[in-house]
Parts: C-alpha cells; sequence; structure tokens
C-alpha cells in the first residue's frame, strides 16, 4: 500500500471515529480503502476485526450512535497504527 493511501486511509478512520451520527458516504470510503487494501496484513486484520465480528457485517443497517461509540478507539487505533506503519504483531503488541 502506498503512502498516499495509507493517509486516506488514516483519515477516514478518523473521520469515522469522529462521527457523532451514522455517515453512510465516509463508511463507504472506509469500506472501499480497506477491501482494496485487504493484502496487507494489517488492514486485512482489520477488515475482519471492524467490518465483520460473529460472522456478520458491522453495519447491517444503520447504526445507532450507541452503536459507532463501541468502534470509535478502534478506528483510531487502526488510524495511529497505520499511520506509524506498525506490523500486525506490533498492533497487536500495543493495542490488543
Amino acid at each position: 500500500m502506498d503512502e498516499a493511501t495509507r493517509n486516506a486511509l488514516a483519515d477516514a478512520l478518523e473521520l469515522l471515529a469522529d462521527q457523532q451520527v451514522w455517515n453512510c458516504e465516509l463508511w463507504h470510503r472506509c469500506y472501499d480503502l480497506v477491501t482494496a487494501n485487504a493484502d496487507d496484513e494489517l488492514v486485512g486484520y482489520m477488515a475482519d476485526d471492524l467490518i465483520h465480528y460473529s460472522g456478520r457485517p458491522l453495519f447491517r443497517r444503520e447504526p445507532r450512535p450507541k452503536d459507532l461509540q463501541r468502534y470509535r478507539q478502534g478506528f483510531r487505533d487502526f488510524a495511529a497504527a497505520l499511520r506509524e506503519r506498525l506490523s500486525l504483531s506490533e498492533y497487536r503488541r500495543r493495542y490488543e
């Protein structure tokens, strides 16, 4: 993944973490960037962790603000890891 894409994804995740209400356009931007770069080890893990849980998509319908609240820190942690170019093992040591 090139630096511009890495920064674009980190920016989008940080913006998503700051949203008080559901922003469909921003979510789709994050989703598209994650799925297009899922061959990156950390981004692939992010896809599994943020987009799916319990084998189901994270957001089937428009989530309520309290639904988003649970994921805000996760979005921020992944953004920070991307900016610092952490490996998956480094991410796990630091954030899990």
